[in-house]
């Protein structure tokens, strides 16, 4: 009976063994379907990839829940914030911690490296020229008219820009966004 008992036989397992191991089966799907649900349960929409460099724990880049705010990033990044004031960020924020406690926020310009999609109200001239479609005298030329004009209202206002027509708007459009920041 004990030799019945080894998984290593090379005959069949008795009902017990397979019994458990279905249940162990079972279980194991039972726990990825919950892990999934878990992490299913914020929609990719209501999330923003925010970058913390600096003196953490664990530097680089971290999705948070929106509304993003800087305690939630830091915490990502395994830092305590309760030293920090909290403060609300918008797409495309890179935060350098510094040795002495202090934070900076700086917008984070290599959103297209991660596929995802640049704020023509945010984003600065060398970003918008990673663009295709768009180079250096397009992307200071949108920069300008944002500064002269306020911010894009929807991705369709950068036909006002001079140089950007119907054409160049749709091979641009897939990677752009706007928001007020």
């Amino acid at each position: 009976m004990a030799e019945s008992l080894q998984f290593g036989s090379r005959r069949q397992p008795p009902a017990l063994q397979r019994r458990l191991i279905g249940m162990a089966m079972v279980m194991l799907v039972a726990g990825l379907g919950v892990a999934w649900r878990a992490w299913m349960t914020v929609p990719i929409e209501e999330t923003m990839v925010v970058e913390v460099l600096g003196d953490v724990p664990r530097p680089g880049f971290h999705v948070v829940s929106l509304p993003a705010t800087a305690h939630s990033a830091l915490l990502a990044a395994g830092v305590s914030s309760k030293r920090f004031v909290d403060a609300r960020l918008s797409d495309g924020t890179r935060i350098l911690v510094e040795e002495d406690g202090s934070y900076r926020l700086e917008r984070m310009d290599e959103l297209l490296v991660f596929g995802l999609p640049l704020n023509l109200n945010m984003a600065s001239a060398s970003a918008l020229e990673a663009i295709p479609g768009v180079g250096p005298s397009r992307s200071a030329a949108i920069v300008q008219d944002r500064e002269q004009n306020g911010f894009f209202e929807q991705v369709d206002d950068v036909v006002r820009v001079p140089g950007i027509g119907p054409g160049t708007l749709e091979t641009i459009r897939p990677f752009v966004v706007v928001s007020d920041g």
